[in-house]
């Protein structure tokens, strides 16, 4: 066997010094390869927590003239170009830059349901966390007084911020006092397992921070032909892809939130809507993410399943619920002049590869 010098094995073992045998040799070797394939493989691991991920078939094409923040491309599209107040959009971008990136805040909204409220609490304040920053209680009813804030044993702050009036849109105000980019919006009666979510968060940083980032997906049909929108439950069998996440468990960037509750026109007429009704307002903010991002939502979900109690006083039990939020879908596309909703088939779930 030769070298690269142009000897060969054989020749260097002949020509050893007489305190060091071919046996001191070989046994040297042999020690360096196994200590070469135990680093091997202590490095690739027994087992790694990596997301799955199943790609989209209707996202939005990248130009390549796209803008970006913190490396993620902010494609250039014509309904947004054409529908939204860009002027007021470069603000709400520009406006948030100071704001902590590695942390992230959940927002609450309540109103008289304590029960509830406490349990989602307690489970969120007794488990650390380690990117959370902050919990604000956004609470919606006037009639009482809210309990004092209070800070949490790990450290993380529990706000609670009386409404300006009992509006859903009050979950979706970008508080001046938000310190992260990231605002997770919650129901009081929902919520990830506390372990997920620091994993939810980093899937968001890295795949989803200019969409909305949830767990819970919803899908719209067309049963009748185009703009005869239907909204489901995604439960039919066999279906992959789906339009909207519900924001009752979904990280928003605020920049969104910003412009959703900006004086731009149609934002007005949707927040307005959304008043009248006391519904729709995670199908808005579904319209408004995909009109702004050129790109459909993200579901994503970690080791466990999400908690959704659902009790009985919620607004999908009242009578009429579905025919509204069909209603509310016909009734956005018309006002944005049409369907900035995208269906996709993008998931990405945590889990364990063995090798």
């Amino acid at each position: 066997m030769y070298k690269s010098d142009g000897t060969t094995t054989t020749s260097v073992l002949k020509n050893l010094p007489q305190w060091l045998t071919k046996r001191h040799v070989l046994f040297a070797l042999a020690l360096a390869t196994s200590l070469l394939l135990l680093f091997s493989f202590n490095s690739w691991g027994p087992e790694v927590h990596l997301p799955h991920v199943t790609t989209g078939t209707a996202d939005a094409q990248k130009s390549a003239s796209s803008n970006s923040d913190n490396g993620v491309l902010r494609p250039q599209c014509a309904g947004r170009d054409k529908v939204a107040s860009l002027n007021l959009w470069d603000e709400s971008q520009s406006k948030y830059s100071g704001l902590m990136d590695d942390k992230f805040t959940i927002a609450i909204q309540t109103y008289r349901r304590p029960d509830e409220l406490n349990q989602t609490l307690h489970l969120l304040t007794d488990n650390v966390i380690p990117s959370l920053h902050e919990i604000v209680i956004v609470w919606n009813d006037l009639e009482s007084t809210p309990p004092p804030n209070f800070v949490s044993a790990h450290g993380v702050g529990v706000r609670y911020r009386v409404s300006r009036r009992n509006s859903l849109n009050e979950k979706l105000f970008p508080d001046p006092e938000y310190k992260t980019k990231a605002i997770l919006l919650s129901d009081d009666d929902v919520h990830y397992p506390p372990a997920d979510l620091d994993f939810v968060f980093q899937t968001w940083r890295k795949y989803g921070r200019h969409r909305l980032t949830g767990a819970f997906a919803r899908c719209v049909d067309t049963p009748r032909g185009p703009g005869s929108y239907q909204y489901s439950l995604c439960r039919e069998k066999g279906r992959s892809e789906y339009a909207l996440v519900l924001t009752g468990l979904a990280f928003a960037h605020i920049e969104v939130l910003d412009y959703f509750s900006s004086t731009d026109p149609l934002m007005t007429r949707l927040r307005t809507a959304i008043d009248e009704h006391f519904n729709c307002e995670d199908i808005a903010l579904n319209f408004v993410s995909s009109m702004l991002s050129c790109e459909g939502p993200l579901e994503v979900h970690g080791m466990g399943l999400p908690v959704n109690t659902e009790p009985k006083s919620g607004i999908s039990r009242k009578p009429g619920h579905a025919k509204l939020r069909n209603d509310c879908l016909r009734d956005f596309s018309d006002w944005f002049g049409y369907m900035p909703l995208q269906n996709t088939t993008e998931r990405i779930v945590q889990g364990i590869l063995a090798i």
